[in-house]
């Protein structure tokens, strides 16, 4: 319909105030699980260091009675070491833009602030979990990167060749022996969705009552094993990835973060009318002992 000639409509009015809502909405992925569960330490050399070792292996041991005592060889530790790694977010903003009311916000600055440092903690996230190799900088233009759990697990992986096999849960428990052979204790296994739903579909999972809702939780939080209890956690790092990952972690004091220069906000030197700031951190991570951990790689998704 067509409204009466004359009709004073909101197209045509000058000076009609905007409805912009005081609140900023955003719901990217927060996602710092091992960042948050992991133990810190001090570095305090761009090369940190630690040393591991292990028995011998479990031997018939019996002794003639009376027979003088045989020194054996004395094995030494394995000394290894990882590289710290800075991070930093950069930002910018004009005095103008200060002086500003800006809706959801009182000061640019602040907000800032707080977004890059959320952004900076992801970044930290990804290489402490995603990093595959570390890099000493040795020159003017290379920078130095940690070797985060992904380079870190070498023994305990297991690898599927094949681009269609999925998940199995004869597959998970193998992965979960051998790091239960070496040693280690899996307590926490870190999964995408698709991978997450084939842990939930595995016939021997506990579906539980919760006892304050009286329903069924049709989802795997806690997978009991022959090896222990383990934790199932949705990672958005290891989410979708194709060919895909499956980390079981073992106890998480064997690994820690070592902070060389922990997260901190620096203002930086004034050029012009605008303010610059940079928050920066500088760490590695410590990964105590390998063997005690696991991974799963090359498993293939699909939501078809």
């Amino acid at each position: 319909m067509t409204p009466p000639t004359g009709t004073f409509q909101t197209y045509q009015a000058i000076g009609n105030r905007e409805d912009l809502i005081d609140i900023i909405i955003n719901i990217s992925p927060m996602d710092t699980w091992f960042t948050s569960n992991t133990g810190s330490t001090r570095a305090i050399s761009t090369y940190h260091e630690w040393q591991t070792d292990a028995l011998a292996t479990a031997a018939a041991n019996a002794q003639v009675e009376g027979d003088n005592a045989t020194s054996t060889a004395v094995t030494a530790t394995t000394r290894i070491g990882n590289y710290t790694q800075i991070l930093w977010k950069v930002f910018q903003i004009s005095e103008t833009q200060r002086a500003i009311v800006a809706a959801g916000r009182n000061d640019e600055v602040d907000y800032q602030t707080l977004k890059k440092s959320k952004e900076l903690a992801r970044d930290i996230e990804y290489a402490l979990l995603l990093n595959a190799t570390s890099a000493s900088g040795a020159s003017t233009t290379t920078a130095r990167t940690l070797k985060g759990v992904l380079g870190w697990i070498t023994t305990n992986v297991t690898t599927v060749s094949a681009t269609t096999v999925a998940l199995t849960e004869s597959l998970y428990n193998s992965n979960l022996a051998q790091v239960w052979k070496q040693g280690g204790y899996p307590t926490v296994t870190l999964v995408g969705a698709y991978q997450k739903q084939q842990i939930s579909g595995f016939t021997s999972n506990v579906r539980r009552i919760e006892a304050e809702e009286k329903r069924l939780v049709n989802s795997v939080d806690v997978y009991e094993s022959d090896f222990g209890m383990i934790m199932v956690r949705l990672h958005h790092l290891l989410n979708d990835n194709n060919p895909g990952y499956v980390v079981n972690l073992g106890v998480m004091e064997l690994w820690v973060k070592a902070w060389l220069r922990p997260v901190n906000r620096i203002e930086l030197a004034k050029t012009g009318s605008s303010d610059q700031y940079k928050i920066e951190a500088e760490l590695t991570l410590e990964s105590r002992n390998q063997l005690g951990s696991g991974m799963i790689t090359g498993i293939y998704y699909s939501y078809n």
